[in-house]
């Protein structure tokens, strides 16, 4: 009988060994199901900002793409300007010019009416008809 009741108490210790691993087990598989939720919900998370930034980083591009496009039409503008600004004309020709004007320019000279004309014919002729 004492060998029963040593069998009794090894299969009691074995069964409680076998209850404390069980447990320990379970522990175990309860904290990988919670570390793969919050490995599920990082991963969604990741995905959330991920399309958040593709989103951005699309409104950048389309951005940096007119940008682009309004620089080639400022350089078709300036182009074009430049050409406009080959057919004006330089400062040296205006002022060239100008001095012509001002040589022409009946402003800055004296004329004489007809009838001053008139009158100084008159006294030229008095003047040589005397002088005769």
């Amino acid at each position: 009988m004492p060998e029963v009741k040593q069998d009794t108490l090894i299969l009691q210790e074995l069964v409680r060994r076998a209850n404390l691993h069980t447990q320990r087990l379970r522990n175990i598989d309860e904290q990988i199901r919670s570390i793969n939720s919050k490995i599920e919900n990082i991963e969604q998370q990741k995905i959330k900002e991920n399309k958040v930034i593709n989103e951005k980083f699309s409104k950048v591009m389309e951005e940096i793409e007119g940008m682009n496009k309004s620089i080639s039409d400022l350089k078709n503008e300036i182009l074009k300007i430049q050409e406009k600004n080959k057919s004006f004309a330089k400062r040296s020709e205006v002022e060239e010019l100008s001095k012509f004007v001002d040589l022409l320019s009946p402003m800055k000279h004296e004329f004489v009416t007809w009838k001053e004309f008139n009158r100084e014919i008159k006294k030229l002729k008095n003047e040589i008809s005397i002088q005769s």
